[in-house]
């Protein structure tokens, strides 16, 4: 039998009452908590960063083919619908599904209220599965109908404040030269509990777009190109990565991995599609505050997980030293008895890794199961206004959670071997006379 494991066993769950005991419990319930703490955040920050990009692609694509404009207004100029790109996939490889659309500016009337909104065409073509589960009340637009039954979906946000439901009329008034009014009724309601877009859009057939801006049908405002999950964000290891090994690689090392993948597969779109009037613009760009909020939670969560490891392994040291001290005349006699410094010091090294694995043990049932409870019961709940989200979300990443414990272990045991060589700096006979 291994001798240093043999002894471990006999020493490491004494029942003796002592200060060292104490420590241990200490240094046990230190590592519980931040495994438990780490295990919570980075489900949590990746549970937002899942929810609110979802939300926001449920209403918007990663990349927008749009005629190019210095302008930013909502009269579009008009774009040939069957571009070599939308009826040849494969010349976007990345592409997993391509739509038109449209923007108009209106203002929605009631008999007693008006509303600033802007119209979102929707044709054939558009993929419903995502915008489905923030549709809350009625039903989806039927593309396609007759000019004359013209359909809408409309925000909660924007029910409430023009007192609607769902089978009411409304009316768009669209100014030009003269003001044009059009009969709607509202089809559905939705929510997706992002204001700025919620409070903004609203859902119409692409064909009364298309009527309203004298185009034909073969005339659309634009493209939506929706990317394979795969080719989307890079993983926040590189974020690890950079902020452990930042400092041992070259500056185009360095801006390579901090380049966004989405906009290296814009620009490799926008030369792929070779067209002068066509602009591609991501997500990122037209929207910068959202995912700007998105890399800052990561940037928290990074914060979180690097002081949970010191305090995990400043706890470990400590207890090593004191388990060290408490055991001076035993490591006295070992010496005497022949005992080299590797053995003894891997007794140590061996006892903290037990406190280490109970610690993670009961760390990641407690963290786990938190976050269990939180994903299926919804405990925590948050101001939507605020956060977009009425409760914090979890996203339970099981090989994230693999690596969070492998760090753990790895960065602590290596810690632990700086207060172990105090072993050899321990007199064989000043320690046997130790008290």
């Amino acid at each position: 039998m291994n001798l240093e494991l043999f002894i471990v066993k006999k020493i490491a769950f004494s029942s003796r009452k002592s200060f060292s005991a104490f420590i241990i419990r200490i240094a046990i319930a230190a590592v519980t908590l931040s495994l438990a703490t780490m295990i919570i955040a980075t489900s949590m920050v990746n549970g937002f960063q899942k929810e609110i990009r979802n939300k926001v692609l449920s209403f918007w694509s990663h990349l927008e083919i749009v005629p190019f404009s210095i302008s930013k207004s909502l009269e579009e100029e008009g774009v040939y619908r069957y571009q070599d790109f939308y009826t040849n996939p494969k010349l976007i490889p990345e592409a997993r599904h391509i739509q038109v659309t449209a923007l108009k500016g209106g203002l929605l009337k009631t008999d007693d209220d008006f509303e600033g909104i802007v119209l979102k065409g929707v044709g054939d073509d558009f993929e419903w599965k995502n915008f489905m589960p923030y549709l809350k009340e009625g039903s989806k637009i039927d593309v396609g109908t007759d000019s004359s039954q013209r359909q809408i979906l409309i925000s909660k946000i924007t029910a409430n404040r023009l007192q609607v439901k769902v089978g009411d009329k409304l009316i768009v008034a669209f100014m030009s030269n003269t003001v044009r009014n059009r009969p709607f009724r509202v089809k559905g309601i939705y929510e997706t509990g992002l204001e700025d877009f919620d409070g903004k859009y609203a859902l119409v057939d692409i064909g009364t777009i298309q009527d309203l801006n004298h185009w034909g049908k073969d005339t659309v405002g634009g493209f939506e190109v929706f990317l394979k999950q795969e080719q989307l964000f890079k993983s926040r290891s590189h974020a690890y990565f950079l902020t452990l090994f930042g400092g041992l690689l070259s500056k185009d090392a360095i801006e390579e991995l901090r380049k966004d993948p989405l906009e290296t597969i814009g620009e490799d779109v926008y030369s792929r599609i070779n067209n002068s009037k066509l602009d591609v613009q991501t997500i990122k760009s037209l929207n910068p505050g959202i995912f700007d909020w998105l890399d800052l939670q990561t940037m928290n969560e990074l914060i979180i997980l690097s002081l949970m490891i010191i305090v995990a392994a400043i706890n470990m040291v400590t207890a090593l030293l004191i388990l060290i001290l408490e055991r001076t005349n035993m490591i006295g006699i070992m010496k005497a008895l022949g005992s080299s410094n590797i053995s003894i010091r891997k007794i140590f090294i061996y006892y903290s890794a037990v406190i280490i694995g109970i610690g993670l043990l009961i760390g990641n049932f407690a963290g786990i199961g938190l976050c269990l409870l939180q994903k299926y019961f919804h405990l925590i709940k948050l101001p939507q206004e605020s956060y977009y989200l009425s409760y914090a979300p979890i996203d339970i990443n099981w090989t994230w959670i693999w690596v969070i414990n492998l760090g753990t272990i790895m960065i602590t045991l290596l810690l632990l071997l700086i207060p172990s060589l105090l072993v050899s700096k321990i007199s064989p006979v000043k320690a046997i006379r130790f008290e």
